[in-house]
């Protein structure tokens, strides 16, 4: 009786993109050039197997699209009599805290991913070959340089747990996975190994029709919107406006006045004049997150020009670092936040192609990501957890106008993640474990949960989630830990959208 085999390849990257082979020989020495910055993975199963935040797997094509790079050469290793469930044991035991490719265990220059996949490939799999010995060797051939040794300490005491080198660095200023802009068919001819992915079994479909699971605290919520007027007074008398200022500013403790476009106009430019004179800056942003919330009683759209340019020029500020103190920055918050739930995204954020969201939009949902990072020294205090809520109350109505967006059923969940909706979730996920905020805890489930029950791209969000090892951060344990019950329901919620095959 023959034994069944499978097919084995490694998968071999260039993490440099091209730019080791014209530049190393600058900076190592002609002797000690270097091709290539390798990263490998093994290939079998249908999946591609690699190390960096831990032992991860996925879809091959799903590896490459969402780190935006691909093999510049695949080798076969022959086949194994291995069994999926058998390989995929071994390499969760080498995960386990007592193995040898943990979560903490990544070190750039002795336990790196092409440590692993030589590991996998001879112990896993019962390979007669592994990685190609010159790849293996990479390392040593750097650390030998002139270079290496004087770098060699730095790299040493550089703890790489969170930063290992299997995804790219992307234009903006943090690391995105991101699919490429490209259709299918240019990806291809650029690249030749794009398509080794059909000789393998597709990934499973599943029978069910999403939405998968049954979300009743998630469908409740609506856009966070900060409406109080009650300081409207304080602030007016802060600002000491003239009197013709006083009078229309007056008008934004009143719900119901009725706004011609004029007034609005004015008020917005009052405003931003204030803010740009440095002049009692979080009273007049206090006010303009007031002012986004008022339309024109005769439904005139010049308003949302305006409306756009303050948006803008509040984000400018925001990454620009004009806004000095968490309180401004906080209220600068409340306006976009404001601006965009109680309307569509300003003109501004889209870059015109499509769904496609521009460059300063994607800066300013990734200004929000790190202002709603609970690991600062003074995390506990109160201008900081107000900071947080803010910035968490941003990124919950972006995810909202993003879904409603990009909303179509036919996808049935498998639509493509953008840019600014995988940013938003990654960015929710990270860190989440320590946040002790209940408030921000649950602002952050909202918009994880908004995505991952999308009719468009969630069941994708939820195999990214899955694949990048984040699935279990944030769930049952976060929600035992609160006494709050609107986490406890989210957490349940946003875990049986994650427990979905």
């Amino acid at each position: 009786m023959t034994t069944a085999t499978t097919e084995v390849h490694i998968a071999i990257y260039d993490l440099s993109m091209g730019m080791a082979k014209h530049l190393s020989a600058q900076f190592l020495g002609p002797q000690h050039a270097i091709d290539i910055i390798p990263h490998t993975a093994i290939v079998a199963f249908g999946k591609e197997y690699f190390f960096g935040r831990g032992i991860e797997w996925c879809h091959p094509q799903e590896f490459r699209l969402t780190r935006g790079i691909h093999p510049i050469e695949i080798l076969s290793l022959g086949h194994t009599s291995r069994s999926q469930t058998e390989f995929e044991e071994w390499c969760m035991a080498q995960g386990r805290p007592n193995g040898r490719f943990t979560i903490t265990s990544y070190d750039l220059l002795s336990r790196n991913c092409n440590n692993f996949t030589e590991e996998a490939a001879r112990e896993g799999l019962r390979l007669g070959k592994g990685v190609p010995s010159w790849i293996l060797e990479v390392p040593q051939k750097f650390l030998s340089s002139p270079m290496g040794v004087m770098v060699r300490p730095l790299l040493e005491g550089v703890q790489m747990t969170n930063n290992a080198p299997t995804n790219v660095t992307h234009q903006f200023n943090n690391a995105r996975s991101s699919p490429p802009a490209t259709s299918a068919a240019t990806a291809a001819a650029a690249n030749p190994w794009l398509n080794i992915s059909e000789t393998f079994s597709p990934p499973k479909e599943s029978k069910c029709i999403w939405l998968p699971a049954e979300t009743p605290f998630l469908d409740k919520q609506t856009a966070l919107l900060s409406r109080d007027t009650g300081v409207v007074k304080i602030c007016i008398e802060r600002l000491a406006p003239s009197s013709d200022q006083q009078e229309i500013l007056s008008k934004l403790g009143y719900d119901k006045y009725s706004w011609t476009t004029a007034e609005l106009q004015f008020v917005h430019r009052i405003l931003r004049s204030f803010i740009s004179e440095v002049k009692q800056v979080s009273f007049a942003l206090m006010l303009l997150r007031l002012v986004v919330l008022r339309e024109s009683s005769t439904g005139d759209t010049n308003i949302d020009e305006e409306q756009s340019r303050s948006t803008e020029f509040v984000t400018d500020l925001l990454l620009e670092n004009k806004l000095v103190g968490s309180s401004n920055r906080s209220m600068a918050w409340c306006v976009l936040s404001n601006a965009i739930g109680s309307k569509q995204l300003p003109t501004w954020t889209s870059s015109g192609e499509g769904n496609s969201q521009s460059s300063k939009f994607l800066q300013l949902i990734d200004g929000a990501v790190n202002d709603c990072d609970p690991s600062s020294t003074d995390a506990s205090a109160s201008p900081q957890k107000l900071l947080r809520q803010s910035a968490c109350a941003f990124l919950y109505n972006t995810a909202c106008q993003l879904t409603i967006s990009n909303n179509d059923d036919s996808t049935n969940g498998n639509g493509e993640l953008t840019e600014a909706i995988m940013s938003i979730l990654i960015g929710c996920l990270e860190n989440l474990g320590r946040e002790t905020d209940s408030t921000c805890i649950t602002r952050r489930y909202m918009c994880i949960g908004k995505i991952l029950a999308s009719r468009n791209f969630g069941k994708t969000a939820v195999g990214l989630v899955k694949d990048l090892g984040l699935g279990m951060i944030g769930t049952d344990e976060i929600g035992n830990m609160s006494n709050d019950k609107d986490v406890q329901q989210l957490s349940k919620e946003v875990a049986s959208l994650l427990s979905f095959e």
